[in-house]
């Protein structure tokens, strides 16, 4: 008996999603197409796979007894389709690399001296706060604060960002409170509202204004920079970032409690894929290179108050 694969990945998706026009959507069928697929793959079995209930599609037992084989087979359709980019040995090709905004904020003023070093792997960005799959190949790679406990991934230290409080030459030079600790009490203040409270820097400031409110509340940190480059206050801020505005004012040395240590995410089926280790390698180097800047020491005298 020869079983169609098409016809078991429809039966796992019923079996995850719990509903057939739930499955079809999962897979992008119709919803008669992913039913002409679990006849077929029952008659192949002369069994039946699903009850139907109210509450959506339920195992049979012998739909139970399918299920981890199916993930099994799953899974390894999965660990095919990450290495197969490996069979070819030619560094070139799609690299999908997740990020945060501000490693972005980071990237994109350098991204021309990548491709010089990998002119023809070509380099996509999503932007994004969810964490991407790795396993599912929602991306190729993962550049992140966070460590997942995931089975398979390997992570590569890339380096540290620093912070410091900055405001506008304008707002520093009209509010006299904000060259010293008096600045906690007086001045105004832009952050994070409370969905990004995880976000570099925002406990420190909410611990150091003892319970006074963020009039500003933002969740993007490339905006937190603009209003504060427009004068709404101050602002916790990357120092790689806001010592290259000439228009903001460093108030603070680089925060020793507030870092952002930042790791690079591989599957360990694609880490040696050609194109997948150049772009690692390109990326840790760039980052080691810049590894001052992104830690804002020397302290740059053009941004002193």
């Amino acid at each position: 008996m020869s079983l169609n694969w098409d016809d078991l990945r429809v039966f796992l998706a019923i079996a995850r999603e719990g509903s057939l026009s739930a499955a079809a959507r999962r897979l992008g069928v119709t919803q008669p197409t992913a039913g002409r697929r679990l006849r077929a793959l029952e008659d192949s079995l002369q069994a039946r796979l699903f009850e139907r209930h109210p509450q959506g599609f339920l195992p049979t037992a012998a739909g139970a007894e399918l299920l981890p084989l199916a993930e099994t087979m799953a899974a390894s359709a999965e660990a095919v389709a990450r290495r197969q980019p490996g069979f070819a040995d030619r560094v070139r090709g799609t690299v999908r690399i997740s990020i945060g905004e501000v490693v972005a904020q980071f990237l994109a003023p350098r991204l021309g001296a990548l491709r010089e070093r990998l002119p023809e792997v070509e380099l996509e960005f999503p932007v994004s706060h969810l964490l991407a799959n790795l396993s599912r190949r929602e991306a190729d790679l993962v550049i992140r604060e966070c460590l997942p406990d995931s089975p398979g991934l390997v992570a590569r230290k890339l380096g540290a960002f620093g912070f410091a409080v900055y405001g506008s030459r304008d707002y520093v030079a009209g509010h006299p409170a904000a060259l010293g600790e008096a600045r906690y009490r007086d001045c105004d203040w832009a952050g994070y509202d409370e969905e990004h409270g995880y976000f570099a820097g925002q406990q420190w400031l909410l611990s150091k204004l003892g319970g006074r409110p963020l009039p500003v509340r933002l969740n993007d940190a490339q905006v937190l920079q603009e209003a504060v480059r427009g004068g709404v206050g101050l602002g916790v801020l990357a120092c790689f970032a806001a010592d290259a505005d000439p228009a903001l004012v460093r108030l603070t040395p680089p925060l020793p409690e507030v870092v952002s240590r930042q790791h690079l995410l591989v599957h360990d089926d694609l880490r040696r894929v050609p194109r997948v280790r150049a772009v690692m390698d390109a990326l840790v180097a760039l980052f080691e290179a810049e590894a001052e800047t992104l830690a804002g020491r020397p302290e740059p005298e053009r941004r002193s108050a």
